[in-house]
């Protein structure tokens, strides 16, 4: 309501809705299970939602990575047309241009003009402009959704097409920005491994060399004593790593650590005030970035006494994607953190280094090498104890963690840039729709 009170009162240009001047159909396929790999490996490609939100993100061409042979394509229907696509299941409102032939299900809609007032140019970026207030048209419930009905609703607000075509140019231009940007900020955090391996000595075999090289190999039995007596851990590229380790001066991070404890393990209790809580998706590499906090009730104090992190801990992951790592900031002091992670403290060794050289490569294939479990990998708290951590001098650490510091910076702001680069090129456009900000 508020939108459309918004659009309607201070629009500079005519306005409709989406039932008087946008076709809207359904995708389909109505096979259960939709798993069911009869229908797949075809001609036809399949886009599914995930493809779409990748590509209104990027503004980038739709990429499909699946297909449907003749069977999928009788339980479904072929948009041979150019169309908008929008999602309206889970993740809602996400928009981009699909200009070949392809085939997808009823969770995303095709979108095309009525007449010759609406670019799909336009349509597409107008979408991303409401999205928000698309997606909160979708009840609360377990699986979000909107309907066409929800849809036709919509209001459109119509400038004639050299202003569409205008706002279409800006924000091109912006999405261009905003890649270049983000291209810029990776290729700075790539630069992270080379430069820690080259500080210290390290020369490791490439990708294509591990998967290539020495598929078969020989292990004296002597070597399997007390040890693991799987082939996996015998791998080349792994006893290189640990000969390298022998070979130089390496100290187990054992001795440097002062204190250690898993997270807690809690349910589903959040509340809306109480005791911040950090959950494994909040642990980025070097980074912990709490998107959303959440907070466990105040009653569960006790239980997490032993699961709260202080200023320079280090938290790392130990299932899922495991080895992530990253030292407690001034932001996160006092958390308490959950089951997925290990939290330990650190004395006379730079804690920031040993989070860079966990989320290397060498840590990297550390733990991959070490990780226990046969479903789904995890690490403990001697596993992380017996990691062997390079004898440097700590100025040399020093050194290595103001430079690897500055990095994560400079990408942290070109990174920053690339979402400024969108935002004036929206804020652009509300100053041609409406003569000034919503």
């Amino acid at each position: 309501m508020l939108l459309n009170k918004n659009i309607v009162s201070k629009s500079a240009h005519p306005v409709s809705t989406f039932k008087q001047k946008v076709n809207m159909q359904r995708g389909r396929f109505s096979h259960r299970p939709r798993n069911d790999p009869r229908y797949y490996d075809g001609a036809y490609p399949f886009i599914q939602t995930g493809n779409v939100v990748k590509a209104s993100t990027t503004n980038e061409k739709i990429k499909f990575t699946q297909t449907l042979n003749e069977l999928g394509l009788s339980t479904s229907r072929i948009f041979d047309e150019r169309v908008v696509v929008i999602t309206i299941a889970a993740n809602i409102g996400y928009t981009a241009i699909l200009d070949y032939p392809a085939c997808f299900p009823d969770s995303l809609v095709a979108l095309t003009s009525k007449d010759n007032k609406v670019s799909l140019e336009y349509l597409n970026i107008y979408i991303r402009l409401i999205r928000e207030y698309v997606e909160s048209l979708a009840p609360q419930a377990a699986q979000k959704n909107i309907n066409l009905k929800q849809m036709s609703k919509l209001p459109i607000i119509l400038p004639d097409m050299g202003k569409q075509e205008l706002i279409v140019s800006i924000m091109e231009k912006a999405y261009t920005e905003k890649m270049a940007k983000e291209k810029e900020a990776n290729v700075l955090l790539e630069s992270i491994d080379d430069y820690l391996l080259k500080e210290l000595g390290f020369d490791l075999p490439q990708t294509g060399d591990i998967l290539i090289k020495n598929r078969m190999f020989y292990v004296n039995s002597s070597e399997l004593i007390e040890k693991r007596f799987d082939p996996f851990y015998y791998q080349t590229h792994f006893t290189d790593l640990e000969a390298h380790a022998h070979n130089n001066s390496f100290i187990k991070l054992g001795n440097f650590i002062t204190s250690v404890s898993y997270g807690a393990s809690v349910e589903n209790c959040y509340t809306n005030e109480g005791i911040p809580f950090l959950r494994i998706k909040d642990l980025k590499e070097n980074k912990i970035h709490s998107e959303e906090i959440v907070y466990l009730p105040n009653e569960m104090e006790k239980k997490l006494s032993s699961s709260r992190v202080q200023r320079g801990d280090v938290l790392i992951s130990r299932s899922g994607t495991i080895g992530v790592c990253s030292v407690v900031d001034d932001a996160h002091d006092g958390f308490a953190f959950g089951s997925f992670m290990i939290k330990f403290s650190l004395s006379n060794i730079n804690e920031k280094f040993v989070a860079y050289f966990i989320n290397s490569s060498i840590g990297k294939m550390y733990f991959e090498r070490n990780k226990i479990g046969a479903v789904q990998g995890n690490i403990t708290i001697p596993i992380i104890k017996k990691l062997p951590i390079p004898s440097i001098t700590r100025v040399k650490q020093n050194n290595i963690v103001r430079h690897l510091d500055n990095i994560v910076d400079n990408a942290a702001k070109l990174k920053q840039q690339s979402v400024n680069s969108i935002e004036n090129g929206l804020l652009q456009v509300k100053r041609i729709l409406f003569g000034g900000e919503l």
